[in-house]
């Protein structure tokens, strides 16, 4: 065996091991509880397998191979966990019967009591032998009976899932789960007829790399899936602190949608629970502080003003000046623009990037435009005017769990709109709100 299997073997288990203690909170979490048992299992397994661990049972326990039946037992135990796991992951989503459920369970209590019976009934030097003599031949029977079970079981359940899973990260790992229990039925094979026959050394060598291969492949898939909700958080995290900027800027001119004090920036880096609630709400906070001050301080003049400043379609905006809007004294090839255009001039030489054509583009600063106007008349206290206003100007809504990068990205855009100089200027000059009344 060449010495990179040992330490490729020890880099795993160091993984495996690692994953163990980030993961601990797995326990109190039953889906993703059985990923983390799995993992328990094979680390075990490995300190199992040392020759000194199974010297050390002999000696103790005063029973020949007691060592050897403890690994068995070990084993038989992690097909078993493997195969639960699997069962686990389909239930999450399919009607399973109660017989599929139990079986991982039953299966490995049956032939653990097989194993007891026939390590007790089998004279020592018949035990784990080479070859099965004897009464070790029924408990060879019934091991490889039940490591097809749990393999072809475990096996057709993470190639389905494998196929079909939509996040990349657990696609990976239920085929890196599939194909490792696949890789298990030839080592099975193998043992079979290096049991009852006399096989050739080269057969011995690829049943080896057959359950090693099983082995790393089952180590770094179930590794993958219980790091998956940990990266997952780590991702809405990271998309929360990128909106607090606009959060923050929205918040302070609606304080009367404020329900709690909004957290220092701090105190909103160190909050790491709930991260997907976190996010969404924080989403739905922003959505909420635009909507207010849209139906608050915002005006027909207004959104007209910034429709025609932007360029978006000569000034039109339906509702805010009827539906045939006023021409900025722009002509129409100034309008037109190409269609694989995918920013806007700043004022500053920046660029407000979108992802789709010109004409996107002058949407999203015309709509900084009215909130930059209207978050300046909230935070200074102006009164509101409470008009009837069509929402043609409000931000596009793309938000759900499976769209939320895509809700993000535009927030995030709308955000560096809001602070360039284009907006900035409009915001300055223009003059929305009717003239007060004279006074008597």
């Amino acid at each position: 065996m060449p010495d990179w299997v040992e330490t490729l073997r020890g880099l795993i288990l160091f993984i495996v091991w690692a994953v163990l203690a980030l993961r601990i909170s797995a326990l109190w979490r039953a889906p993703q509880r059985p990923v983390w048992v799995v993992l328990l299992v094979l680390a075990t397994g490995s300190l199992m397998i040392q020759a000194p661990v199974g010297k050390w049972l002999d000696g103790t326990t005063g029973v020949a191979k007691a060592g050897e039946l403890a690994v068995a037992l070990v084993a038989l135990t992690d097909f078993a966990a493997v195969w639960w796991f699997a069962v686990a992951l389909h239930r999450a989503g399919h009607a399973t019967p109660a017989w599929l459920r139990r079986a991982p369970a039953v299966s490995a209590a049956a032939m653990a009591a097989l194993a007891v019976a026939f390590f007790v009934v089998t004279p020592a030097p018949d035990r784990f032998g080479a070859q099965a003599h004897g009464w070790w031949a029924g408990y060879a029977v019934a091991w490889i009976t039940f490591g097809l079970v749990t393999a072809v079981g475990a096996g057709a359940l993470f190639w389905r899932h494998g196929i079909t899973m939509r996040s990349p990260v657990l696609r990976l790992s239920m085929l890196a789960l599939a194909v490792g229990t696949t890789a298990e039925l030839p080592y099975l094979v193998i043992r079979a007829i290096r049991w009852f026959t006399e096989a050739p050394p080269t057969l011995a060598l690829v049943g080896f790399w057959c359950s090693f291969t099983r082995f790393v492949l089952v180590a770094l898939g179930c590794s993958l899936a219980a790091l998956e909700p940990l990266r997952r958080a780590a991702l809405y995290w990271y998309r929360r602190q990128r909106l607090y900027g606009l959060w923050m800027l929205l918040r302070q001119a609606t304080p009367e949608l404020v329900v709690l004090t909004p957290r220092s920036r701090t105190s909103d880096l160190l909050t790491f629970t709930n991260a997907w609630e976190q996010l969404h709400q924080r989403v739905i906070d922003i959505r909420d502080s635009i909507t207010f001050l849209h139906d608050g301080w915002a005006s027909p003049q207004l959104l007209q003003e910034a429709a025609r400043h932007a360029g978006v379609d000569g000034g039109r905006v339906e509702g805010a000046g009827g539906r045939d809007g006023v021409d900025g004294g722009r002509d129409e090839g100034d309008r037109r623009r190409d269609e694989g255009d995918r920013s806007r001039d700043g004022g500053d030489g920046s660029r407000v990037e979108v992802d789709g054509s010109r004409d996107e583009a002058e949407r999203l600063v015309a709509v900084a435009c009215w909130i930059e106007t209207t978050r300046r008349d909230a935070l200074a206290g102006a009164s509101k005017l409470h008009h009837e206003l069509d929402k043609d100007l409000l931000p596009d809504v793309q938000a759900s769990e499976s769209t939320v990068h895509r809700e993000i990205r535009h927030l995030l855009r709308l955000h560096r709109a809001l602070r360039t100089r284009a907006v900035q200027v409009f915001a300055d000059t223009v003059d929305h709100r009717p003239p007060a009344p004279a006074a008597p």
